[in-house]
């Protein structure tokens, strides 16, 4: 493990863009006396304040209540997906499987939506898993897997929604400290989630 020293030492050369990519994606996982150093960075470099405001949202964690508050919080939203309010919202894993002869695409998506949202999601995947996830020689092997793995999952529901829940709140710990967590915002953010946190482009 490398000293306070060393590590300050090493941030001194880092650049500008090293910097912001630490605090903006990297800084949950630092130590406290290196979250230091990288704020002494920000502010040596005149760099946007706005990093120090974020790396410290980002790092004052969420305790077990509101973790607890939140997932209720969450189930009781409206789904994404259909708009309605009529199913608690759940985290499900969809796999799909889309071969042709020299290339295999497999994949895996976390989302948050409602059962029916979910078993309507898991039909279409298993429909293109046993339509089009053999044509190639990859496919051919990884299809029956999928398809096995899938069925075995139907027994553990609840601990692949508590796997998916739990990354999502601790992947958006920044976000809940600065926006705080009223309805708009969490459903904003599961929309978000949903698609792979991808920024929408503008028309």
């Amino acid at each position: 493990m490398y000293s306070i020293e060393e590590i300050r030492e090493n941030y001194k050369w880092f650049s500008d863009s090293k910097i912001e990519t630490i605090a903006r994606n990297e800084s949950k996982g630092l130590r406290k006396e290196v979250l230091r150093i990288l704020k002494e960075e920000i502010e040596k470099r005149n760099l946007d304040k706005r990093l120090i405001t974020w790396v410290n949202a980002e790092t004052n964690a969420l305790t077990d209540f509101e973790k607890q508050t939140l997932i209720r919080k969450i189930e009781n939203l409206k789904c994404p997906y259909c708009g309605l309010k009529e199913n608690k919202l759940i985290g499900q894993e969809f796999n799909t499987i889309v071969s042709v002869i020299l290339f295999c695409i497999d994949t895996t998506e976390n989302r948050i939506l409602c059962s029916k949202c979910g078993r309507n999601k898991k039909i279409k995947s298993f429909l293109i898993n046993v339509l089009a996830g053999w044509w190639s020689r990859r496919g051919f092997f990884l299809t029956p897997y999928t398809l096995i793995k899938d069925t075995i999952n139907l027994f553990y529901k609840k601990k692949i929604n508590d796997r998916i829940i739990a990354e999502f709140i601790e992947q958006n710990n920044g976000m809940f400290r600065l926006h705080g967590t009223d309805d708009q915002t969490l459903f904003g953010l599961i929309s978000w989630h949903n698609n792979n946190y991808e920024i929408p482009e503008a028309d």
